[in-house]
């Protein structure tokens, strides 16, 4: 199943926890309590996708998951730049976004389904990586922009310069 036909499966679920979610707790809390099991989720995920790595994780194998991104149409990604220790490309286009908007979803719900997952995925992948996203369609912006860096030390990993 592609990740676009996943995410669009469990979305109607999840708009419906959030409505009974909303009726108990109030809507800041539905949301916050969405967004942090869909996190957790997405962190597992980067851990499971980090044990597939043929050697150890590295930034050169986390850029594959693109590929898995791109399945079914659900993101247009270009301008893909894999250095070093960068890794940087928008996302042009989003299913995920559009899909959400169909089934009438709100762009808070579309981004705790969808964008909220990245960075904890990348977490999950390694503490080494770390990410940073100026800008979302989800919330109205043109493109999607990432960088993910590879850290040579993680974090509290102490310099071995004398």
């Amino acid at each position: 199943m592609s990740m676009i036909a996943m995410r669009t499966a469990q979305a109607g679920l999840v708009a419906r926890i959030r409505a009974s979610l909303e009726k108990e707790i109030g809507p800041a809390r539905a949301i916050a309590v969405l967004t942090e099991a869909i996190e957790d989720d997405a962190r597992r995920a980067g851990e499971a996708f980090a044990r597939l790595a043929p050697q150890q994780p590295s930034l050169g194998h986390f850029a594959t998951v693109l590929e898995r991104w791109r399945e079914g149409g659900a993101l247009d990604i270009e301008d893909v730049s894999l250095k070093l220790n960068t890794l940087s490309f928008a996302v042009a286009n989003c299913a995920y976004a559009r899909a959400y908007a169909e089934m009438g979803l709100d762009a808070e719900l579309g981004y705790a389904l969808s964008c909220s997952r990245d960075e904890p995925f990348a977490q999950g992948y390694s503490p080494k990586l770390s990410m940073l996203r100026t800008q979302t369609i989800m919330q109205g912006a043109p493109k999607c922009l990432f960088t993910f860096t590879w850290e040579a030390f993680s974090q509290g990993t102490p310099s071995l310069s004398r």
